[in-house]
């Protein structure tokens, strides 16, 4: 049976917009046609469109039983021709043209394929304007379909040649979406078969899959400014694609990034259960690319760095959670960035992170090796007085997003009690063995002063070694740097910031900082220019179970300052005083400043109480200057006031030992002035003033005594008198005899004798003691300290001034008494 030439014109009014071809060219033969059992007909047919497609089938059959063979062969199919059938379905039609060709087979019922092949030549899938993808040549070898074994397998699927164009809306959804139609309401399809059909699954098994010379762009939209993604030469291959039952899977990619990086991975995976190992290798890839991706509370601008890492990784599915293990290395090469004013924030030449290995679950990580060379950062007080620091995250929430406020949980009455809350997982166990710095450089500029100052910390380098999440390990830190290439840091000791509470005890020396250049700073919180001077720290801190305990010692060396600047921020405080009184013969300050709190307290800050200090030294100098020395010996001697016996100009021993160090301590400040104000015991001064007062006239008869007899000594005074308790009745008389007021006398009008204590409180009450007096006595005090300092103390006389004030005026230090000589400072 042959047909030749045939012709077959195709309507199709039921698919959208409907369908029309053309068939040519048929040609059909049959040859050896019987009914008989068993006796096979070969066949052959060719046909062709108008569109230039053509087809070609040949074989053999047999009705009895029913059996066929046959070769299978089409080419040159444009697929978009048929999309009037794929219209439900798709929103576009996708472009290329289509061979295929199999040997086909039925027998027992059962079909069957072979030798399966298609070609696809030029496809073109289009995802929306300017997007889409683009394959110049997809292959499908090797396909074989069996319905007695269940089973498909394909020898390879081969890609290469294309450009794959897609991105991400506004809304998150993904363009390539874009091509197929929402879902209609219509019945399910195929429910009731998939139902009647349900049976062994299908097995099938894809041996590689590979791809070569492919280009792939993403553009995310819903991000600002629209950042694009480009993968350029693709290479790509995953072999063993099996299932139901899936194998192990290897796999592999290599593909440029960008203009220079490159992106390449391998390993293998198993979907389902998820069991994943590899390796994968990142070069040069841009940070800036993902700058897009930042949040926008944080106000950091990536200005350059490329990422490097080589990983190796095994993961897997255990029940809900992932577990597995990692290891490599981590790279930031050139990274540069800015704060959100465009000032450099922070910059490096390399960041290498070496030996890198850890395992999920449970999270540990070691890190062998950690170095950061050649840094740079820039600290900034911005003339609103904030640093930099403090606006690289802002709370801003984005436009149109209200903060809500957390209500508060009311529980239904009679409710259960909450649950006891699990209990905490294992540790997290870190550990980082090496860290090291070199050549790093530390900027700070304060443009919040009237005059702006910048220094700079050079040669910043050094290690932290041993770092560790166990409670009982400790890293040995040893840091180093210059200040402005002069002036030494050194920070040493051992830390742990790994475990739950951060443990520290650490050594901090800061010498020789020159002080002449932060003038912008005296100026204007002093009101003075610094000529010159120097200043160390050595500071020791030690933080252990949130508690901190430190030491603060400050030694400054020859600060002198200079004019006076005018400005409204000066304190009203005497620091040049201050200055003065903490100042040795040397010139040098010594201070020890101790600080103590717990660093889980919201309201402590190191740095405020060592301000807070420093304030009261300096209010301390304004109102009880001279205990500002008390530190220069031991803190053990009370500098404020000298103090007197109720109604005595005398010194006292004790007070004489104190003056004699006091006079040290003025002797060693040449720039000090000293103010001497004696004050008076209005209720105490005045009996013993009087009693002060006899005993002077006693010793002046006994004095004259002496005299009359020649019996004194140069130089000797009435001052120096000593009274024998023998000699104290005829004296008391003496003096008796020649006081003034009216006194009894017997019956003949002449003076009585009378018993010494009748005349002791006759003498008593008949003198004056009033205010006069005690003034007299008060200036007599400040003479007599003024005289031993000049005389004993050698302080030069020029320096020291006698300051009348209210002599009765209240004690500037607590339990100090009323009958004192108190001191005042002034600086030339």
């Amino acid at each position: 049976m042959k047909l030749t030439n045939g012709r077959l014109a195709v309507a199709d009014a039921v698919p959208p917009g409907g369908f029309r071809t053309e068939v040519r060219d048929i040609a059909f033969a049959l040859t050896g046609f019987s009914t008989r059992p068993g006796k096979r007909s070969a066949y052959t047919l060719a046909l062709a469109s108008a569109r230039g497609e053509k087809g070609s089938a040949a074989g053999d059959l047999s009705l009895a039983p029913l059996a066929a063979t046959s070769r299978l062969e089409f080419d040159g199919i444009p697929l978009d021709a048929y999309y009037p059938y794929l219209a439900g379905i798709l929103t576009a039609p996708v472009k290329g043209t289509l061979a295929l060709s199999a040997d086909l087979a039925l027998a027992d019922g059962a079909l069957s394929a072979e030798k399966g092949r298609v070609r696809l030549r030029e496809l073109a899938v289009p995802f929306g304007p300017r997007e889409g993808a683009r394959i110049a040549r997809l292959d499908l070898e090797g396909g074989r379909y069996s319905q007695k074994e269940n089973v498909a397998e394909v020898a390879t699927i081969a890609c290469a040649g294309g450009d794959i164009r897609f991105s991400r809306d506004e809304g998150g959804a993904l363009s390539p979406l874009a091509l197929l139609k929402p879902a209609g309401g219509g019945a399910k399809r195929g429910g009731g078969a998939a139902a009647k059909s349900a049976g062994a699954p299908l097995r099938y098994r894809i041996g590689a899959v590979t791809g070569s010379g492919l280009a792939v762009t993403f553009t995310d939209r819903k991000m600002v400014g629209n950042p694009a993604f480009s993968l350029r030469r693709i290479e790509f291959g995953l072999k063993n694609i099996t299932g139901p039952k899936m194998a192990a899977m290897p796999f592999r990619l290599a593909a440029g990034y960008g203009a220079g990086g490159s992106i390449g991975g391998s390993g293998s995976l198993v979907p389902d259960p998820l069991a994943v190992k590899g390796e994968l290798t990142l070069r040069r890839i841009p940070l800036t690319d993902f700058e897009a991706y930042i949040p926008e509370t944080v106000t950091v601008i990536p200005v350059d760095g490329s990422l490097d890492t080589r990983l190796t990784y095994a993961l897997a599915k255990r029940g809900e959670r992932l577990g597995g293990s990692f290891a490599g290395s981590l790279g930031i090469r050139s990274f540069h960035c800015l704060d959100a004013e465009g000032d450099d924030l922070l910059k490096w030449e390399s960041l290498q992170i070496d030996k890198i290995s850890g395992v999920v679950e449970p999270f540990a990580l070691r890190i062998g090796e950690v170095s950061l060379a050649k840094f740079y950062s820039k600290i900034v007080i911005d003339p609103d007085g904030r640093l930099n620091l403090q606006k690289l995250t802002t709370s801003d929430a984005p436009a149109g997003e209200a903060p809500s406020s957390p209500q508060p949980a009311v529980a239904p009455s009679g409710a259960a009690p909450p649950a006891t809350p699990p209990p905490a997982g294992p540790r997290r166990q870190v550990v980082v063995d090496t860290v090291t710095f070199q050549d790093g450089t530390l900027n700070f500029t304060d443009r919040h002063l009237k005059k702006e100052y910048t220094t700079t910390l050079y040669n910043v380098g050094g290690r932290v070694s041993g770092l560790s999440s166990e409670e009982s390990r400790f890293a040995d830190v040893d840091l180093r740097g210059n200040l402005e290439n002069l002036s030494p840091l050194q920070i040493t000791g051992k830390i742990n910031p790994l475990r739950d509470s951060l443990y520290a005890d650490l050594k901090v020396g800061f010498t020789d900082i020159e002080l002449s250049p932060f003038t912008p700073y005296s100026g204007t919180y002093v009101g003075y220019t610094i000529a010159r001077g120097k200043v160390s720290f050595d500071l020791a801190y030690k933080i252990e179970n949130r508690q901190l305990s430190s030491e603060n010692k400050v030694f400054v060396d020859q600060l002198t300052f200079g004019d006076k600047v005018e400005s409204d921020k000066a304190t009203n405080l005497p620091v040049r005083l201050a200055v003065a009184l903490l100042k040795d013969r040397k010139g040098e300050i010594h201070l020890d400043l101790p600080v103590t709190g717990r660093t889980d307290d919201p309201e402590f800050s190191v740095w405020r109480v060592v301000w807070q200090i420093l304030k009261n030294l300096l209010v301390k100098a304004a109102t009880s200057p001279f205990a500002l020395m008390e530190a220069a010996f031991g803190g053990k001697e009370d500098f404020s006031a000298i103090r007197f016996t109720p109604g005595s100009a005398s010194l006292a021993p004790a007070e004489r030992e104190k003056l004699a160090k006091l006079a040290q301590a003025i002797g060693e400040r040449p720039s000090l002035k000293v103010d001497i104000k004696g004050y008076a015991d209005r209720e105490r001064d005045p009996e013993g003033y009087r009693a002060e007062l006899l005993t002077r006239k006693m010793k002046a008869e006994r004095f004259l005594e002496l005299v009359k007899e020649k019996r004194t000594k140069p130089g000797e005074t009435a001052e120096g008198v000593t009274i024998e308790p023998a000699e104290q009745s005829r004296l008391l008389k003496a003096v008796y005899k020649k006081e003034k007021f009216p006194k009894p006398r017997n019956i003949l009008g002449l003076v009585k004798d009378l018993p010494d204590d009748e005349m002791r409180k006759l003498i008593l009450a008949n003198t004056v003691a009033g205010e006069k007096e005690l003034r007299g006595l008060a200036d007599e005090r400040a003479a007599t300290v003024k005289g031993f300092l000049v005389e004993q103390g050698k302080v030069e006389p020029a320096r020291l001034f006698l300051k009348a004030e209210d002599i009765f005026k209240v004690p500037a230090r607590e339990g100090t008494p009323a009958s004192r000589v108190e001191f005042g400072a002034a600086v030339d």
